[in-house]
């Protein structure tokens, strides 16, 4: 049974209905398989599981195995000692080796922190460790909950640690050199062990834009309202006391409610914006699903949710759960998990919500998609925004008439997406200009395309218009003047009977070589353009956001030029600077 709305494919896919042209009818179980849960996916589209045991399977795109990776798209690690993979927690490095995380168990009752790192085709890399395994003791028993890998190659994880089996637990964070060995230069001898008042559970690790680091926590407290808390760290493992309060910031579900609270937080990311979303369970004798944010400088966001978090209401269940989240280029945010109707068994649960943390009532049905399977507990663990613009929820099937444990993967359509006619939208940078591609599978009754581009994500502008050949097609245009950073690209379907559909969204963040910048930004009275050529003329126009001109100077022999704009209304404009046939578009906010 799927709870899900219908629309006519020939019109719109309604974005949260299962995509039909994936597996059966929108899902696929592979069965043979320990369990299911986080996945990740490549650049080339392909799905990669740490499906059990040191088992970790790769999946094609369309959730064929993978023939290429290990024996029939499976690998098994071995490793001397005893080592579990912990968490399903894994990473990809650039150059498409896989890295995660367990437990090690070197003798009696001891527990390392194990970290293993695999080839692109699922050998064990003798390279990293020893033979493929490094580890860690902390305390007593260590379990890894999160591992990120920082650009320079080391290899940052987090977990909790007990001194004894009923002791109050820990946190750690440790960081690793780009082969193994611990960084000295981090915390102490590369480790650092935060000792808490009440027991604590760290579940996920991130990296913020400036290389801080963030544990996500679960904090049991003793007030019956356990919260989701975060801690920053610098980058050489020291407490960073510009994050909430001395480093920590909390979110509390039920505060100053009556009655015993449970919460657990499972999952966090990071919005390009530098905001934490945070997502779990909470309740009082019920529990459900729960998301809060976290400003950059950990404070509470207030505009998001009810004062800072949700619990979205799913009816007629008793009982639901976030584990997964992902965004969207248009900022919107995807979360999966699982949900329980009457005490039966457990169903896929995918909802999606606006940029300020409300449900939002055009996906699925009323924010939701569930989806059943008979006889069998399914939940999702990890979602991901494709580059089709499709929806891909992972997680594990359990049947018990079977006593079978298997994957299940499910696609969902997204925004727009007119998915009989476009495939393979793409947007790379080349050189000073990027370069846009598509596909389409159906021309008939297509008059034209016309590529759109956008500086935020939600106002398109077109900046050129291709006829139809009428078939099934590849096409390319190349944008010559990009906007500096983020630029956002779709493409408009005009049809015949005057209709528009639009492509998935594709984002590229352009850095300009010649580095033309603005400073200060925000601005008040004066902002100054630096980075011009001084051996040419440049002309620089200040536009409005729909590209009305507001004004426009010339410059010669100078490699700086200073604008006034103190007369200037606050708000959001654009900076033109033109030098011979190179345009550049700044965004410039006055305060």
């Amino acid at each position: 049974m799927i709870t899900i709305i219908f629309c006519n494919q020939k019109i719109y896919a309604q974005a949260g209905t299962l995509d039909q042209t994936f597996g059966d009818g929108g899902t696929i179980v592979v069965e043979k398989s320990f369990f299911g849960g986080r996945s990740l996916i490549q650049q080339d589209g392909k799905i990669i599981f740490v499906s059990g045991a040191n088992v970790l399977d790769r999946f094609n795109p369309d959730g064929t195995y993978d023939q290429s990776f290990g024996k029939h798209g499976r690998t098994t690690l071995y490793f001397r000692g005893k080592f579990f993979t912990s968490n399903n927690r894994f990473i990809l490095q650039p150059d498409g080796k896989i890295v995660g995380i367990g437990e090690y168990y070197p003798e009696g009752d001891k527990v390392f922190s194990g970290v293993f790192r695999c080839n692109p085709d699922g050998s064990i890399d003798s390279s990293f460790g020893v033979n493929g395994l490094d580890s860690v003791e902390i305390e007593n028993q260590a379990y890894s909950s999160g591992i990120i890998l920082q650009p320079d190659g080391k290899i940052v994880v987090s977990g909790t640690a007990e001194k004894e089996e009923y002791d109050d637990r820990r946190n750690f964070i440790y960081r690793l050199m780009s082969n193994g060995g611990l960084d000295a230069s981090f915390g102490e001898g590369g480790i650092v062990v935060n000792k808490h008042v009440y027991n604590i559970n760290a579940v996920a690790l991130i990296m913020r834009p400036d290389g801080r680091l963030v544990i996500g926590n679960t904090y049991y407290s003793n007030d019956s309202h356990p919260s989701y808390e975060l801690e920053s760290f610098n980058q050489d493992g020291s407490v960073d006391n510009s994050f909430g309060v001395k480093g920590i910031a909390k979110f509390i579900f039920g505060e100053n409610q009556a009655g015993d609270w449970y919460s657990n937080m499972n999952e966090m990311a990071i919005q390009e914006d530098g905001k934490i979303v945070c997502v779990g369970t909470t309740g009082n004798k019920r529990f459900f699903m729960a998301l809060c944010r976290f400003n950059e400088n950990g404070t509470i966001d207030a505009g998001f949710g009810d004062n800072g978090g949700i619990i979205p209401n799913l009816e007629n269940v008793d009982g639901s759960n976030n584990d997964g989240i992902d965004f969207q280029p248009d900022g919107k945010i995807l979360a999966c998990g699982s949900a329980n109707i009457a005490y039966s068994f457990s169903e896929i649960v995918i909802s999606r919500y606006t940029q300020n943390g409300q449900l939002d009532t055009n996906f699925g049905n009323k924010g939701f998609t569930i989806i059943t399977k008979d006889s069998s507990n399914v939940g999702t663990r990890s979602i991901h925004y494709l580059s089709s613009g499709k929806i891909l929820a992972t997680g594990q099937l359990t049947h018990y008439l079977q006593s079978m444990t298997a994957i299940i993967m499910v696609r969902l359509n997204g925004d727009n997406v007119l998915a009989a006619n476009f495939k393979d939208v793409k947007a790379a940078q080349n050189n000073d200009a990027i370069t846009i591609t598509w596909q389409t599978l159906n021309e008939s009754g297509t008059k034209s395309f016309t590529v759109e581009r956008s500086s935020n994500a939600n106002d398109y502008v077109g900046i050129n218009t291709v006829p139809a050949k009428g078939v099934a097609s590849n096409y390319s245009y190349t944008d010559k003047n990009p906007l500096v950073g983020t630029n956002y690209y779709r493409i408009r379907e005009n049809a015949i009977n005057g209709t528009d559909t639009f492509s998935p969204v594709v984002k590229v963040v352009f850095n300009d070589n010649g580095v033309i910048s603005l400073y200060p930004n925000p601005a008040k009275i004066t902002v100054t353009v630096k980075g011009l050529n001084k051996n040419i003329n440049t002309i620089i126009k200040i536009t409005d956001m729909q590209g009305r001109e507001i004004s426009s100077q010339n410059f010669t022999q100078s490699s700086s030029a200073t604008l006034n704009i103190r007369a200037l209304a606050q708000g959001t404009y654009f900076v033109q600077v033109a030098q011979q046939d190179k345009i550049v578009r700044l965004k410039l906010i006055k305060e």
